[in-house]
């Protein structure tokens, strides 16, 4: 809206910035002295009397521009014409929002928030007022948060919490910290060295912890690392744990926030990292978009610590037993979270950047997800042999899963790879080559991350020089760097029949970036990281994906795409 925007997002969790008579960073811990308030509708005599007064308070501010709450409940108060220029707070609830005529509010102030107590109903209600609300306007949820519970709300999408319920806490002696709440008659020893537990304010102290508190959770947004403080920190309380399951549920919601690509590692230590959006996401890709080359042998093998799995010491290994035979066999890695990679998908995200606890045992989870994925995809792609270079639980796993190969026990001693060796001489005797790897990997993540027959659309005459593709007559048409696949303008070209990821904007000339409000229609595929391309009336662009295409359409602030390259047409 006109006061807020959005400037970084982590799934449903975003920075942002509130624009008052000072700038606030989102989320943030509002103080009483950023807003006013008109109060409820029921103190006038008249709606007129409700609008007169918002604007007399409006206007009367000596110190700046405040959040001005407008008059409450909304739904009485929706028909108040409030034509003020400042920032608006509308305090409304889920049913309310839905026909609420306020759509123009900055803040939204979940009412009655902190008396949600069931994980469902917290859960079930965040979800649905951010889903109802413009996605650049603020969620506030009063007397709600603590220090245990604050990174799980972020997670879910609050970008406003204020102080109330750890103050007040603290005048009844309930000593907060971010692993829960207790009495402070029964901490024999206090964990805290602040000032305000050597003089005893307990309430100074909890709000010591929340502001703490959040000024981690937004490093973890700005790093892209919030599930993964989430999900350890959710171990606090069982209601939280349950949330956080129950959220992962909303698969939709979550998804359509999440970036397609971060910077650093993703720790998968839980079990909820399996229902993850980026392993969900991942798996989806491989099993529909995904398309391997034409090969009647298929190498199942196991994945290494070191990522991409081609520069560890096991996969230098198959290699050199493969040798030749490469041309004819098509590798597919196993894998937790992420079941399945093909070769080609290696580098991409987050298959080159995942982390998980090894231990050899899998449990009836994993393997329940690995062999649905598996047979999900031996479904869509048949080979006529199947070489299984596995062992221990993995290999029990196939066995039991009804898999049917050559298993040659795994592991990377000499005897383990002559058996390799051996059935893959067998098996690939009188069986076609696959073809130019390098243009399989070209064409396998532009269908990943364009979607089916993309690839073939990109690749189709083209050749590959280094990390680069080459048309018939030396223009380049796109480069991989990191797994991520980067369009030239005439790439671009290629693609555009697709109409696949595509943003449309205005009659106007871009520069750097693009803003939401010359957006005219993204696709609704778009999500943060991706790479799309840019059309005008008189004009072709190609860049990353700052916002969700849906979330572009939506919204009137903020940055769209980062722009690299664009030209007038």
């Amino acid at each position: 809206m006109r006061f807020f925007e959005v400037l970084r997002r982590d799934g449903p969790a975003r920075l942002g910035r509130l624009m008052l008579y000072r700038n606030i960073t989102t989320p943030c811990i509002i103080s009483p002295e950023d807003y006013v308030s008109a109060g409820s509708v029921f103190r006038y005599r008249s709606p007129e009397e409700a609008r007169d007064a918002t604007i007399f308070l409006a206007r009367s501010l000596s110190d700046g521009r405040k959040l001005i709450v407008l008059p409450y409940p909304s739904d009485v108060a929706q028909d108040i014409d409030m034509d003020i220029d400042a920032p608006r707070a509308v305090v409304t609830d889920v049913s309310s929002v839905k026909k609420d005529a306020q759509k123009d509010a900055d803040v939204y102030v979940l009412t009655a928030a902190g008396t949600i107590a069931a994980a469902r109903d917290l859960v079930d209600t965040l979800i649905e007022i951010r889903e109802s609300i413009p996605p650049d306007s603020a969620l506030y949820t009063p007397a709600l948060a603590t220090p245990s519970n604050l990174s799980l709300l972020i997670y879910l999408g609050v970008d406003i919490v204020d102080s109330v319920r750890v103050e007040m806490d603290g005048h009844y002696n309930r000593y907060h910290t971010r692993d829960g709440i207790f009495q402070r008659e029964d901490i024999s020893e206090l964990p805290c060295r602040c000032e305000h537990c050597s003089s005893g304010d307990v309430a100074a102290h909890n709000i010591l912890k929340l502001e703490e508190e959040l000024a981690w959770v937004r490093n973890c947004i700005r790093s892209g690392t919030l599930r993964e403080y989430v999900e350890r920190q959710v171990r606090c309380v069982p209601w939280m744990t349950a949330a956080l399951r129950l959220a992962d549920m909303h698969e939709s919601y979550l998804e359509r926030r999440t970036p397609t690509h971060r910077g650093g590692v993703m720790y998968a230590n839980t079990s909820e990292s399996l229902r993850r959006v980026e392993v969900r996401r991942f798996v989806s890709r491989v099993l529909t978009r995904y398309r391997p080359p034409e090969s009647d042998v298929l190498l199942l093998l196991p994945c290494s610590a070191r990522k991409p799995y081609s520069e560890s010491r096991s996969h230098r290994l198959f290699r050199s037993v493969m040798g030749g035979m490469r041309r004819f066999v098509h590798e597919l890695i196993l894998t937790s979270p992420l079941a399945i990679v093909p070769r080609e998908l290696e580098d991409v995200y987050p298959a080159a950047h995942y982390d998980t606890p090894v231990t050899g045992v899998w449990d009836l989870e994993e393997r329940a997800w690995l062999m649905s994925s598996l047979r999900s995809y031996l479904e869509r792609h048949r080979y006529s042999r199947i070489v299984a270079h596995v062992e221990g639980e993995l290999c029990e796993t196939l066995r039991d899963g009804g898999i049917e190969a050559v298993y040659t026990g795994g592991g990377t001693g000499p005897e383990d790879l002559e058996r390799l060796r051996e059935a893959l001489e067998t098996a690939c005797t009188g069986t076609r080559p696959i073809g130019n790897f390098r243009l399989q990997e070209f064409r396998a993540k532009v269908d990943f991350y364009f979607g089916s027959g993309a690839g073939d659309a990109l690749i189709q005459g083209t050749r590959v020089k280094g990390s680069r593709l080459f048309d018939s007559e030396g223009r380049a048409l796109a480069s991989i760097s990191s797994g991520r696949i980067a369009l030239t303008l005439e790439g671009a070209r290629r693609l555009l029949p697709l109409k696949a990821y595509t943003v449309r904007i205005g009659d106007f000339t871009p520069r750097g970036t693009v803003l939401a409000p010359g957006v005219v229609d993204a696709d609704e595929q778009i999500r943060p990281g991706d790479e799309v391309i840019v059309v005008g009336d008189g004009f072709l662009g190609t860049g990353r994906a700052r916002m969700s295409g849906w979330e572009m359409v939506a919204s009137r602030r903020g940055v769209a795409v980062e722009l690299r390259d664009g030209t007038e047409v």
